[in-house]
């Protein structure tokens, strides 16, 4: 009985904690291919994909220098690898079950943003996503924040779809009733709702 006590207690001490495995996908994102715009953009574009990618935490983003990394190793640039095979090629090597490529074209005053992820094994779009910006160049580091959520098949947070309408997330206050002091209850009630009147148009 003593010795069943013993093994009892030791067993408690010494089973292993285990961690549960963590099932996000893995992703990698290359470089967009650029028409009409500079690579330098492009690649500033890019970059705002991937932190608000990261941000979205649905799934385990490969770093920039891990493909940079295999790409050099294989000879190829990020900005030479704008075919399908290509990228299925470099997520095989990088080992993740996705792989997220586009492209980011100027017509125009316009701006197009058409971004596609698909699996490394199979060769299938998973999901693709598109934008078209009117205005400058810096509003697309907003879409590409956008369309970081819904490549992964989440909507886009509040602050980020009004600040593509040139809008900012406002907080939410109420006000209450004041507490009267030398003055009638009736005038008291009246002006709680003259600064709500006076806040809803500012």
């Amino acid at each position: 009985m003593k010795n069943s006590l013993i093994y009892l207690l030791l067993a408690c001490f010494t089973i292993p904690t285990v961690r549960a495995q963590d099932s996000r996908p893995t992703v990698a994102i290359l470089d967009f291919e650029g028409q009409g715009i500079s690579v330098q953009e492009v690649q500033t574009l890019t970059e705002r994909m991937r932190s608000e990618i990261g941000t979205t935490n649905a799934v385990r983003l490969i770093e920039r220098k891990a493909i940079e990394s295999i790409m050099a190793e294989q000879g190829l640039a990020q900005s030479g690898c704008v075919s399908d095979e290509c990228a299925a090629e470099v997520g095989q090597l990088l080992g993740v079950q996705f792989m997220v490529s586009g492209t980011i074209g100027k017509l125009g005053d316009s701006f197009t943003i058409d971004v596609k992820m698909f699996s490394v094994e199979t060769g299938a779009t998973e999901r693709s996503v598109n934008a078209t910006h009117e205005g400058d160049i810096a509003g697309l580091l907003t879409e590409m924040q956008i369309l970081a959520w819904e490549i992964v098949g989440l909507q886009a947070p509040q602050r980020l779809r009004l600040q593509r309408g040139g809008e900012t997330d406002k907080p939410t206050v109420a006000v209450l009733d004041f507490e009267g002091r030398g003055i009638s209850v009736m005038e008291a009630q009246t002006l709680p709702d003259r600064v709500t009147t006076a806040m809803s148009s500012t």
